[in-house]
């Protein structure tokens, strides 16, 4: 039976540190102790106390994107490592039970008293499938259409969508009966459900504090910080015109009235998805992240937490022994990146010229959008035949422990929170390639703070070949034609 608590939370049993964060880069507060043991104070709202379900239960519920989810399975890892006696479940939709299984066995293999992760499959569409995946140019070039996507971004699930994973996530809980659900920020209708229910959960997120807590701070401007004077006036436009997009919602708007109707307390609230009595957990690491003068004070920089669940050899020998034998560069644009042809070609003759100037080998995650000839990748296949490049969809190894594996000497990105904490935590510089509009902070970080290169930083998206060439050549010294 469920019971109400307004005492600290305990799901853990020993005061054991996380062995997915890393040991220099992640704050004294770690991951798995933040929610292993925390109090809840009085709110100022004067809610009532959270319902705590059976003790020692946590259910995680993330989307499955490999960027939106790895903390969570991190942090799901290491409670399994770390506290064998928790039952851990995991709430997503398909594509993620074997990955979970993958860590559930790794998890045993560390600890054999940790238990399996037990997966419950949403059934529904994933954020990133629905979502409008437009390039977006940094500065006033793309907050057009940054403003127009919010509202999808915010929730991309239509009524009936948000009503069937609602409900879905109302019968786990009542199935479970959990002591905290510990949730992604992006999975409206899970929030609504367990809010509605008024039950302990906390959140744990890959973005750093200045993505969660905006304040001041420039948002998809791709601005230096401090803002330069005489980028100011920009940078105010560029904030009115997010802030003014993200009240002034009439299509997210309609659908919440629905949803109210149909039950939903205060459906796709996305003003007060903070709470000061609830856990918020962030991969913000001091030093490389946007400072923020006020950082609420139930908000735990965690630094990285990251997931790495055997080593690369233990995982493809043989590719590990290819990264190995040379230094290679790491090309992986996100989980759900697909190269339209245009970008296909900038990035051929990008690395074709890396490859014919450099002694570097390259490993590229490559996957193509839409249906177009080979030749556009022609001009790489002599470097295909003497083994210097080697072009996959999915790669055998998890990126984290391709990173550690000491083959790695540069890691060519898209600017996504989890790619660039990987990169941080491996101590390999970046090459980083924002796509979308919440991916210039971290390249405009990156290169401020000297651990990578911001590559096309005039450019809309992957443009054109000399605007690579550049950033890619200072890799590593340009052989001697003679």
């Amino acid at each position: 039976m469920s019971k109400i608590s307004t005492q600290p939370l305990i799901i853990g049993g020993s005061n054991r540190s996380v062995n997915n964060v890393h040991p220099d880069l992640a704050s004294d507060r770690r991951a798995d102790a933040a929610f292993v043991a925390f109090y809840l104070p009085s709110s100022p709202e004067e809610r009532p106390p959270y319902i705590q379900g059976r003790n020692r239960t946590a259910l995680f519920i993330s989307n499955i994107e490999h960027g939106l989810s790895n903390v969570h399975i991190a942090t799901a890892s290491s409670l399994l490592e770390n506290y064998p006696d928790i039952e851990v479940h995991y709430a997503s939709f398909s594509g993620l039970g074997n990955k979970l299984a993958r860590v559930s066995k790794f998890a045993q293999a560390k600890t054999p008293a940790a238990r399996e992760i037990t997966y419950h499959e949403i059934d529904g569409k994933a954020y990133f499938s629905i979502l409008p995946l437009s390039i977006t140019p940094p500065g006033s070039a793309g907050i057009a259409n940054f403003s127009s996507d919010v509202q999808t971004w915010i929730s991309p699930w239509d009524v009936e969508e948000h009503m069937s994973i609602y409900n879905q996530i109302g019968a786990l809980i009542d199935e479970i009966d959990p002591a905290v659900v510990v949730l992604d920020t992006l999975v409206r209708p899970a929030v609504d459900r367990i809010r509605d229910g008024n039950w302990m959960h906390a959140f744990i997120t890959p973005q750093t504090t200045a993505e969660n807590f905006i304040g001041d701070q420039p948002l998809t401007s791709g601005f230096g910080f401090p803002v330069p004077y005489k980028k100011m006036l920009e940078n105010i436009y560029l904030n009115f015109r997010f802030v003014y997009a993200a009240m002034m919602t009439p299509q997210l708007n309609a659908k919440k009235a629905v949803l109210r109707e149909r039950g939903v307390k205060d459906p796709i609230n996305f003003f007060n998805l903070h709470r000061p009595d609830i856990p918020w957990i962030t991969m913000t690491t001091n030093g490389v992240s946007i400072p923020l003068d006020v950082v609420p004070a139930n908000v735990t920089c965690a630094g990285p937490i990251l997931l790495s669940v055997a080593p690369a050899q233990e995982q493809d020998h043989e590719l590990t022994q290819w990264v190995q034998r040379s230094p290679t560069v790491l090309i992986a644009l996100g989980s759900g990146f697909k190269y339209p042809v245009d970008y296909a070609q900038a990035m051929t003759g990008a690395v074709g010229d890396v490859l014919s100037k450099t002694d570097l080998q390259v490993l590229w995650k490559f996957d193509k959008d839409g249906d177009y000839s080979d030749d556009v990748l022609a001009p790489l296949e002599p470097f295909i035949k003497t083994g210097r490049l080697r072009m996959l969809n999915w790669l055998t190894i998890d990126i984290m422990s391709l990173l550690e594996s000491g083959g790695i000497t540069a890691f060519v990105h898209h600017g996504g929170s989890n790619c660039f904490n990987e990169g941080l935590a491996a101590g390999v510089p970046h090459v980083v390639l924002p796509l979308w509009a919440d991916l210039y902070n971290f390249a405009a970080i990156a290169e401020n703070v000297g651990i990578g290169i911001w590559a096309c930083k005039d450019q809309a998206q992957i443009g054109p070949q000399r605007a690579l060439v550049v950033p890619f050549s200072k890799l590593q010294p340009v052989r001697d034609p003679m």
